[in-house]
């Protein structure tokens, strides 16, 4: 195969801002490319806390963070590429804000009207709350240098409706854990231990209450995304402390995040890492009823009923089924994991290495 002397890709994803779910799809795709043996620079927008990970890179990969707001550098990146990527992620939604949608719209579109291949790997789409926004959606996927491995039945299916150069696959964050030995090969469960995932729609109260009623005595509250989940998780650990819970600090470094989640009796999540990860693990979770997490919990079973709505009953009644009646995901997952990490090293040979 031919590499252009010229080409690098641009990688475009919500990077830098220390959530464990985007650090994971990042390492994850840095990993797919490095294994096709891309030689090429890749720009990398994210913001400048991106290097509390670059020590992660793979460390054969050319690459160059690029200033995650500056039009200019993004522009450029583009130019000296041969195909942007997104890199796993909703980032075609507009509930975050409709801001989000324009930056990550305004990319891709700069993309295709030079010319340039556009990749969506490991995405979903949505939601889309404004219709203006569902039909630039819609003139992307119809563009012909728009190709898709996306990571929920939803998705694929809305984009196979306009066009046939999708795939339907998984999220593949986890792929990285895989690669690097950092999945534990069995669990090691510790009695009454419950990882607790919020962000910011469930009540504090209700999750201790729910916890009590099931014989869970102690709690870890993980916030994937400092910012926004990091007053949630220090209301949960107070209220824990004086309720009788015991409280475990979460742990700073990867390694120990993957543990203490393998070593849960129960993983309550508000956020779709949270939930992937249990599955990957093959831990007894519940899920917080989101269109999100809906989408890719029944991508993999579409019978799975362990959600819950905002009521302690509701989250009690969850917590109970999942613990009485485990759901086993993980066997599925990693099949569904293995064909979408081979597809998107498929796809990203044909658009890399054209002749």
């Amino acid at each position: 195969m031919r590499q252009f002397s010229f080409g690098g890709l641009t990688l475009v994803g919500y990077y830098g801002y220390n959530n464990l779910g985007d650090d994971l799809l990042l390492l994850s795709s840095l990993s797919l490319i490095d294994e096709i043996g891309f030689e090429g620079p890749i720009y990398l927008p994210a913001s400048s806390h991106i290097e509390q990970i670059t020590h992660r890179f793979p460390s054969k990969l050319d690459i160059r963070l690029v200033s995650r707001f500056s039009i200019g550098e993004i522009t450029n990146s583009i130019r000296h590429s041969i195909v942007t990527i997104f890199g796993g992620g909703n980032l075609l939604q507009d509930q975050t804000s409709w801001r989000s949608f324009l930056y990550y719209y305004g990319i891709a579109r700069h993309t295709l009207n030079r010319g340039k291949p556009l990749l969506l790997l490991s995405q979903g789409f949505g939601p889309l709350n404004r219709q203006i926004n569902r039909k630039a959606l819609n003139k992307l996927l119809n563009n012909p240098l728009t190709f898709g491995v996306m990571r929920d039945l939803v998705s694929y299916k809305y984009f196979s409706s306009i066009s046939k150069r999708v795939i339907s696959g998984t999220d593949y964050g986890p792929y990285y854990l895989q690669k690097k030995g950092i999945i534990p090969e069995k669990r090691t469960t510790e009695s009454g231990l419950a990882v607790i995932v919020l962000k910011n729609g469930t009540s504090v109260d209700d999750v201790l209450n729910s916890l009590r009623l099931n014989n869970l005595t102690e709690v870890c509250a993980v916030g994937f995304h400092n910012h926004h989940d990091e007053e949630k998780r220090s209301e949960l650990e107070s209220k824990a402390r004086s309720n009788g819970f015991k409280v475990r600090k979460p742990p700073e470094d990867l390694e120990g995040m993957i543990r203490i989640f393998n070593n849960a009796e129960l993983i309550i999540t508000e956020r779709l890492h949270g939930a992937i990860l249990a599955i990957s693990l093959g831990v007894p979770f519940v899920w917080k009823k989101n269109t999100k997490l809906d989408r890719f919990v029944r991508s993999l079973n579409k019978d799975c009923e362990l959600s819950f709505e905002g009521s302690c009953e509701s989250l009690s009644l969850a917590i109970n089924s999942s613990l009485k009646e485990p759901v086993n995901l993980k066997d599925e997952y990693w099949s569904q994991l293995e064909k979408t990490a081979t597809e998107s090293k498929e796809v990203l040979i044909k658009l890399i290495y054209r002749r």
